[in-house]
């Protein structure tokens, strides 16, 4: 098994190249680790990630909590801004807005979330974010907005 990895030993690395790095490791490491979720596509401002409901991330009503929702929502879309930025650039998501549209119950229900980048300024980059269920339902979306740093 790999060590996580010590993200500032890949900033020679563009964001794209960070990206395909990190999800090549058996163990990512924070909340990659934590999510759970699978890298099925990426490329130039866009990824899409495959993630199944895991039994830590049920609330007490026994819905994928909304949070974790947010949060896939979250970490597509900054990785989508990741594909996007050069060598020695950062950034950070400086906001999110998340809609629920149906609750996931079932361990069984793979979800498909997809994000990309719908504008990209010098500085701030536009994202949004889509979850839909196995049966190609909407289940949340978020747009959002990162800053280059």
């Amino acid at each position: 098994m790999n060590d996580p990895i010590n993200f500032n030993q890949l900033n020679h690395l563009s964001g794209k190249e960070k990206i395909e790095k990190f999800e090549t490791m058996e163990q990512r490491g924070g909340m990659a680790d934590n999510l759970g979720y699978t890298v099925t596509e990426y490329g130039e401002g866009f990824v899409v990630y495959e993630y199944t409901l895991k039994d830590r991330h049920v609330n007490l009503i026994g819905t994928l909590h909304g949070g974790i929702m947010a949060t896939l929502l979250d970490t597509a879309m900054g990785a989508a801004v990741m594909t996007l930025l050069d060598v020695g650039e950062r950034h950070t998501m400086t906001d999110i807005t998340t809609k629920f549209i149906r609750p996931v119950t079932s361990a069984e229900d793979v979800l498909t979330v997809r994000a990309e980048v719908e504008n990209a300024g010098r500085r701030t980059l536009a994202t949004a974010g889509t979850i839909h269920n196995k049966a190609g339902k909407l289940v949340a979306r978020a747009i959002g907005s990162a800053m280059k740093i």
